[in-house]
């Protein structure tokens, strides 16, 4: 058994993470308000970039103290989670509609990140040249999606971005900044600490405890975001949401992991068992959620509950140790 400050730690990590995140992103939306910044680019920007936050931190921690593995797992665990626990989890409370303004153009740039992740992960050391270039191509989408969708907000299109105005006094609103700035990088060092005692205490590998606890872990935010975006109605969000994080997360987590501990040779090391099951889930996820977007399909209770069922499979092969280019004999 695990020290119990192992348990501990991790609980609390991600617990503080969750609230730490939720505080930032309300905190620096009533700041936007404050200041005059457009309601566009708030939605577009910081509430993005505040959901994504905590695979952020947590990765970059993780590398930083050199578990590779815990980034890596973090990063790509919650992609995978993102699309067949987030989506699945708000279309079994409430049926959600898809084909919302920009959601081509997200999926597209998801699936391009994707693919770009995938490749170069299996050709090409994890470098900090690898994480100039997914910085640069988020900053490009980042700078495209904005004059994009000024412009379509000028044509009087319904640009659909949601930032309802958490209605802070000042005080609240540096407050909740604070908090959120304090908050993630103390989680992010909790969460790290706890999963890596707790999967050494058990004999599990970093890999899986970074797949599974801790990227669950990071994706509380977009869980409860869809959640509340379903019983409102609003399943355009929900979608958004799930697209702008796995780009956020592979081209800002993964760009800045490589930045920061991609100078040694060689780069990041990745273990096999990424490219021989995980990258071929999150591949098959983004897939998923393009099929659903394309075809402008209803996610509907039953296809929540089958992204659900699809999501316990990917865990159970994942702890049983699956290997997909085994099976290709390669």
């Amino acid at each position: 058994m695990p020290d119990l400050s192992l348990i501990v730690s991790l609980v609390g990590g991600l617990a503080l993470l969750a609230f730490a995140g939720d505080f930032l992103v309300n905190g620096a939306v009533s700041a936007a308000n404050r200041l005059g910044v457009p309601h566009l680019v708030a939605g577009v920007f910081i509430v993005g970039f505040g959901t994504s936050a905590p695979e952020m931190v947590v990765a970059v921690d993780a590398a930083v103290k050199g578990y590779p593995a815990i980034a890596f797992g973090n990063i790509v665990g919650s992609n995978i989670a993102n699309v067949w626990l987030v989506l699945g989890l708000p279309a079994v409370i409430a049926p959600l509609a898809t084909g919302g303004y920009g959601e081509t153009r997200a999926l597209f740039a998801m699936l391009a990140a994707t693919a770009a992740w995938i490749l170069i992960c299996a050709m090409l050391p994890f470098n900090m040249a690898v994480g100039a270039l997914f910085i640069l191509a988020l900053f490009a989408y980042a700078i495209y999606t904005l004059h994009a969708t000024r412009k379509a907000e000028r044509a009087g299109v319904d640009v659909g971005v949601d930032t309802d105005d958490p209605h802070l006094s000042l005080p609240k609103t540096i407050a909740y900044i604070l908090i959120g700035i304090v908050g993630l990088p103390v989680g992010a060092n909790l969460i790290v600490t706890g999963g890596v005692g707790i999967a050494r205490s058990f004999h599990i590998s970093e890999e899986i405890i970074g797949l599974t606890l801790i990227a669950l872990g990071t994706s509380l935010p977009e869980i409860a975001a869809g959640i509340s975006a379903a019983m409102r109605g609003r399943g355009s969000v929900v979608v958004g949401n799930i697209l702008g994080s796995n780009i956020f997360n592979l081209l800002g987590a993964g760009g800045l992991v490589a930045l920061v501990a991609g100078g040694a040779p060689g780069g990041v090391p990745m273990s096999r068992s990424f490219h021989a099951y995980d990258h071929w889930a999150m591949a098959l996820a983004a897939l998923t959620a393009a099929a659903f977007i394309l075809t402008r399909s209803r996610v509907s209770r039953l296809a929540g509950l089958l992204l659900l069922l699809i999501y316990a499979v990917y865990i159970f092969g994942l702890t049983q140790g699956w290997d997909i280019l085994a099976l290709m004999g390669r």
